[in-house]
């Protein structure tokens, strides 16, 4: 019995010392790991984030899978040395020149750089979003088409764009990360290789799918700011041989403070158009006239969801052939001509 307790008490002790070396560590870990991160954090914020390296640098980087995989990615097909060209900024074909000179080596690089392409690709999704944009909203001038327009094909918009589809990892080019002119340059430069790999059509849906959808959930009423949206609802009305509009006071709220509210309604031939709300009366009555402008031109907040996908399968022959048919002027804008050039 006293050998076993004894055999006991020494495998128990055994165990302890396995507890001990795995659940605690020496005093200095701690304090060290904590010293580390001090230092991680000071020299991330010096370097403007953390620092991101490139998937060129990682031992398992293949750029013909890459490729690959990109075009499978997206649903396209093109052809390989148009990709490749799309993807080549020249400033990498500088950088790998310079060096290869350095090293005493004659450079003779066979790349393409971008340049040619990024052009045509920004006249060609240029012209595939003005042909949407004017099939779509029909009654719009053409001053809000522009607006629009100019959204859309945006440094901002169209790098996010580039960044969402993995362009990143994929352009040649000296700087990492890379310039927002590089990602815009590089998706233009895609659309073109596409409208050359697979025909105008995919690649106008391609836009489509990729670009114009940045409108979902835009206030496209707010792209645009008319100078003087009381004048040009007086204009329109004149026009449209009605007369001008009168603004009426409808109902006010703490105007002795400053929460004061307005509403006020605009008529015109005594039938009501619109109403406007303001911390004033000149601020409600210019927010009337752009409600009443916005009936007008069928843009409330209450429109119709804009069509994509399957639903643009009937009217893309429409699309095409507007693409260089631009709206009524905003100077020009009556209610007859825009029924006609609708229907």
């Amino acid at each position: 019995m006293v050998l076993d307790t004894a055999v006991y008490c020494s495998r128990l002790t055994a165990a302890v010392n396995v507890i001990s070396k795995r659940n605690f560590k020496a005093h200095w870990v701690a304090p060290t790991l904590r010293e580390l991160q001090r230092r991680k954090v000071i020299e991330e914020d010096r370097g403007g984030g953390p620092k991101i390296f490139h998937r060129s640098t990682f031992l398992e980087w293949n750029y013909d899978a890459e490729i690959f995989a990109f075009s499978n990615r997206l649903g396209e097909k093109f052809n390989d040395s148009s990709l490749r060209a799309a993807l080549t900024h020249k400033s990498y074909i500088e950088r790998e020149t310079a060096r290869l000179s350095d090293i005493g080596v004659e450079s003779n690089l066979q790349f393409q750089d971008n340049e040619a392409l990024a052009q045509k690709g920004g006249e060609i999704m240029s012209k595939f979003i003005n042909g949407y944009l004017r099939a779509v909203f029909t009654q719009v001038p053409e001053e809000l088409i522009r607006a629009m327009h100019d959204f859309l094909t945006s440094n901002p918009t169209l790098e996010t764009v580039a960044k969402h589809i993995g362009l990143g990892d994929l352009m040649l080019c000296a700087d990492f990360p890379c310039k927002t002119e590089t990602y815009v340059k590089s998706f233009k430069a895609v659309v073109a290789a596409l409208a050359e790999s697979s025909g105008e059509e995919r690649a106008r849906i391609f836009v489509q799918d990729l670009v114009i959808t940045q409108l979902y959930g835009q206030d496209v009423n707010e792209l645009w700011n008319p100078v003087d949206p009381i004048g040009n609802l007086t204009a329109i009305l004149k026009r449209e041989g009605k007369a001008e509009p009168e603004f009426r006071l409808i109902r006010q709220a703490g105007s002795n403070s400053i929460l004061a509210v307005y509403y006020v309604g605009v008529y015109s031939d005594k039938n009501f158009i619109s109403e406007g709300a303001g911390e004033s009366l000149e601020v409600a009555k210019e927010m009337a006239a752009r409600e009443a402008l916005k009936k007008f031109f069928h843009t409330e907040d209450s429109m119709r969801a804009l069509p994509f996908g399957r639903q643009l399968k009937n009217i893309q022959s429409k699309i095409a052939q507007l693409e260089n048919q631009p709206n009524v002027p905003l100077s020009e804008w009556i209610s007859p001509k825009i029924m006609s050039a609708v229907h």
